[in-house]
């Protein structure tokens, strides 16, 4: 008969808890803060930081601990530990209760979540005398399925069965909503969920089509109706024809969302978000009430199809190319990199306009010019200026110090929404010469 073996949780202090070195997921190290560089690098801590920083700590996971030899206080008998089983969480704690100790790059990221962080100074953990005596339970969670005595995880279905169907509330609204306005009939949105969220899933596209996705219980639109419509209809057509189908990769998406913002008819205003889901105004949607909430930061150069339509009328396959790519490269990744490529884009679309090569873009670009361009408000020619100022001293920062880079993408991002108008200017200006 097998006796039950009863586990007794304490509670530890933090501070007497020690990563381990030895841990099976890197090579052995001869300091913790070897393991703690590691560990950020390639174990994702920052992102599982996060979420203890959000929600606290799994009570469905405890830690197991093993005593360290030669680590005892004899005076209060108070035993230091080295973890066996949770060093990736032992470390996230660690970062939040001393940000100082995470690696250079990732120091400030953790300071922040640390600012709004509870400091936790003690956790649960099972105790045991060695590491024999843990090594049979870790196979148990680590090892695998291993016949049936290990974890087994849930497959695509369970998952969905625990979920629910949050991950297609997006499609549903937007059929519910293409139902109403009879875009979609009943019958044939059939089947349809899935592959209108795997396209609805790409930023790109909800961008494009005017989505405001920031609160999933009233998802709304920040187009005029009208040009939500007109992209739906569109959408919807393209999803009965089988052009949106499942089989599509993300760089598909991507063509196609950009593709789809160059349908004629669009007028290419933004409105305040309205929501999609008002029953009574029959999908016509009503202003929502928003609480604040802090904008999540570009992730890339915002991609206007009226830049795209006319870059590509004069016709230039060099300036589409380089847009294109500017604004498709991950702008929180590559800040660097678009800058040159956006200084690059006023070099070569200004020498289409007659610039000459011993005069910079910004210097073509004088008040004198842009008011001849049909920009007179004072205002709106000082920012004008100073947005142009900037790519030109940042590109050329960038391509030519040895160390010195521009790595503010929001101010990037920032400055060619600015100049969206300049650019269209410039591609007619290219256009008749």
């Amino acid at each position: 008969m097998i006796k039950h073996q009863l586990v007794d949780a304490k509670i530890i202090s933090v501070d007497r808890i020690f990563l381990n070195l030895e841990n099976p997921r890197h090579k052995p190290y001869q300091s913790e803060a070897e393991v703690i560089e590691y560990l950020c690098r390639d174990e994702y801590v920052y992102e599982l930081a996060k979420d203890i920083s959000k929600h606290g700590l799994n009570p469905l996971e405890l830690f197991a601990l093993i005593p360290l030899d030669g680590k005892k206080d004899k005076q209060r008998a108070v035993a230091s530990y080295t973890v066996a089983e949770g060093n990736r969480r032992m470390c996230a704690i660690r970062l939040l209760n001393d940000p100082d100790r995470a690696p250079t790059k990732q120091r400030k990221a953790f300071e922040k979540l640390a600012e709004k962080s509870p400091k936790i100074s003690e956790v649960l953990a099972v105790i045991f005398d060695d590491k024999n005596a843990v090594d049979i339970w870790l196979d148990r969670i680590h090892g695998g399925l291993q016949g049936g005595i290990g974890r087994k995880p849930w497959n695509a279905e369970q998952k969905t069965r625990h979920i629910g169907d949050k991950k297609n509330i997006l499609a549903q609204v937007v059929l519910d909503y293409a139902e109403k306005n009879h875009l979609i009939s009943a019958q044939d949105r059939e089947g349809k969920i899935t592959t209108v969220q795997r396209y609805l899933g790409n930023a790109i596209l909800r961008e494009t089509m005017g989505l405001d996705t920031s609160n999933l219980e009233d998802i709304s639109r920040n187009r005029p109706k009208p040009d939500f419509d007109l992209l739906l209809k569109k959408f919807i057509a393209d999803l009965l024809s089988d052009v949106v189908n499942s089989r599509s990769n993300s760089k598909a998406i991507k063509e196609y969302s950009r593709t789809l913002g160059t349908t004629d008819g669009l007028t290419g205003r933004r409105t305040d978000p309205e929501s999609l889901s008002d029953p009574s105004a029959g999908g016509t949607g009503r202003k929502r009430k928003t609480s604040p909430k802090k904008p999540d930061r570009p992730k890339n150069i915002r991609y206007e199809a009226d830049i795209h339509a006319k870059l590509k009328a004069i016709p230039s396959y060099k300036m589409e190319t380089i847009y294109y790519s500017i604004c498709d490269i991950s702008l929180e990744n590559h800040t660097p990199l678009i800058s040159v490529g956006a200084w690059s884009f006023f070099e070569c679309l200004t020498s289409q306009c007659g610039r000459n090569s011993a005069t910079s873009f910004n210097d073509f670009l004088s008040k004198q010019k842009l008011n001849s361009m049909g920009f007179s408000v004072k205002e709106d020619v000082n920012s004008i200026r100073q947005a142009l100022q900037r790519i030109s001293n940042y590109g050329n920062t960038t391509k030519h110090h040895d160390r010195s880079a521009n790595f503010s993408g929001e101010q990037l991002a920032n400055d060619m929404d600015t100049l969206k108008e300049v650019i269209c200017k410039l591609a007619e200006e290219a256009k008749g010469k």
